[in-house]
């Protein structure tokens, strides 16, 4: 929500956020924009989350004069739209909802009793939104259009690298970091996919093993409390914290040779639909990727010609990848990497056209 917030200021919005502040059990920077605190969640504490929304409703009225100044309104998730469509209904508010959906929960997809009621329910605000923004076509195609029966406007926002002033230059990387021997395979951000780490356990003890891992970031979901168990004592795995964005970023990729883009969390949904933010990281200092060939981010490094995808059994054929690598068919993608130029991984551009939409919404 930083990344989207400074998009939009910097276009000439001015952003009154009406905000909740996950507790992640990590430092955060307060918000530098006009913000009306609405509480504080927690992972996994769903009860004490559901309360947090309750609450937030006397806040909301304290303020409803500021959100009836308001000439649009951008909400991420369908919970938080509710809370803007009461929002808008207590200050009498006529501006337009944008409703930004970058995950699709398995939940959603379910068949049973309450998967219908929650996609009922994101029915209702769908019906009630001037925009739909996603951060790929994937969600579009398969679940958007085919099972929620969208036919209203949508903005596609891929989670491209913002603002690319703040990046520094690339440098070429040259030969692999190590010589390939081993192989370093870097992994940055929210760490969810308890598959991903089972994986690279396994790669970095398998007896003939040629990659190590270096992971940055923090755990985030279901495996928080299993992540760093899962990672101690392997020799072949490194984790070394949480990262700023996006000034960490030049130093994490030019410091491997892999940008590890696999996601198993969902595997027949979100994780299949899903393009992460990493992709595009690594795109902006040429760093070759790697994913499963069956989901929108294998189709997608495949069409780019980004680096390389495998097929089930994973571990299998991940082993045996980087037991035959040749250095110079590495050098050759990296050389194709390094070529393509940033705009095709930074989002300046697609915020440009974000604020056009919102401006011609509010017209």
């Amino acid at each position: 929500m930083r990344k989207r917030i400074a998009a939009l200021r910097d276009r000439g919005w001015h952003v009154v956020g009406f905000t909740f502040h996950r507790d992640r059990g990590k430092e955060d920077t307060p918000p530098d924009w006009e913000n009306i605190h609405l509480g504080t969640t927690f992972n996994r504490r769903y009860l004490q989350r559901l309360w947090a929304f309750v609450a937030c409703l006397g806040v909301i009225w304290r303020n409803r004069d500021r959100l009836a100044a308001c000439r649009a309104v951008y909400a991420v998730n369908t919970d938080n739209a509710l809370l803007a469509l009461l929002g808008k209904r207590i200050s009498g508010s006529k501006a337009p909802l944008v409703l930004e959906l970058a995950d699709i929960q398995p939940a959603m997809v379910g068949q049973g009793a309450v998967s219908r009621v929650f996609r009922a329910i994101e029915r209702f605000v769908l019906r009630r939104t001037a925009l739909l923004v996603t951060t790929s076509p994937g969600f579009v195609r398969e679940y958007f259009q085919p099972i929620q029966n969208h036919r209203g406007e949508i903005f596609l926002l891929e989670n491209k690298v913002y603002p690319s002033s703040a990046l520094p230059p690339s440098r070429s990387g040259g030969a692999p970091v190590e010589g390939g021997k081993p192989w370093v395979v870097g992994c940055f951000g929210a760490f969810r996919c308890r598959r991903s780490l089972e994986l690279m356990r396994a790669l970095a003890t398998h007896p003939q093993s040629k990659v190590r891992f270096v992971l940055r970031g923090y755990p985030a979901g279901t495996i928080t409390d299993e992540f760093h168990p899962l990672i101690e004592g392997v020799p072949g795995i490194t984790f070394a914290g949480p990262y700023q964005y996006p000034k960490d970023l030049a130093a994490m990729y030019q410091g491997v040779d892999f940008n590890w883009a696999f996601d198993e969390s969902d595997p027949n949904g979100n994780s299949a639909w899903l393009l992460p933010n990493r992709i595009y990281e690594g795109g902006c200092f040429g760093v070759p990727a790697i994913a499963a060939n069956e989901t929108e981010t294998g189709r997608w490094i495949s069409s780019n010609h980004l680096g390389w995808t495998f097929g089930e059994p994973l571990e299998k054929s991940l082993a045996e990848f980087f037991a035959t690598l040749d250095p110079d068919e590495w050098t050759t993608v990296k050389r194709r990497c390094e070529s393509r130029g940033r705009e095709g991984f930074t989002g300046d551009a697609d915020y440009r056209d974000l604020s056009e939409k919102l401006r011609n919404a509010i017209k």
